[in-house]
């Protein structure tokens, strides 16, 4: 029974030191969406990540770990982001990531 505890215990201390590594500003919960981009054009505000087109909302959020908002200019192939579509269908919000992060991991 100890043991257990000791391994949730263990378990719990590693998922918060790993929550620490991301701002405030990046959701606590982690991401629903993430993935590499594959390509970005930027004249038609078209995005491909994960072989999946999308269209991006001219008032784009960028968030890196270091600033709360950077320029469109630092997403390019093969940036690992995270991105919230907007009820548009558009993505409204990204964040880049770790090339090591992995889907199940959250802040």
């Amino acid at each position: 029974m100890i043991k257990k505890i000791v391994a949730v215990v263990a378990i719990i201390i590693a998922s918060s030191a790993y929550a620490q590594d991301f701002p405030k500003y990046y959701p606590a919960e982690g991401f629903r969406r993430t993935g590499n981009v594959d390509a970005v054009y930027t004249d038609e505000s078209k995005i491909v990540i994960n072989d999946t087109l999308y269209y991006y909302s001219g008032s784009v959020v960028v968030h890196s770990p270091s600033s709360y908002r950077v320029s469109f200019g630092r997403i390019k192939n093969g940036v690992r982001v995270a991105y919230k579509l907007g009820s548009d269908n558009k993505i409204i919000e990204l964040w880049l990531l770790p090339a090591n992060y992995s889907e199940t991991r959250s802040r």
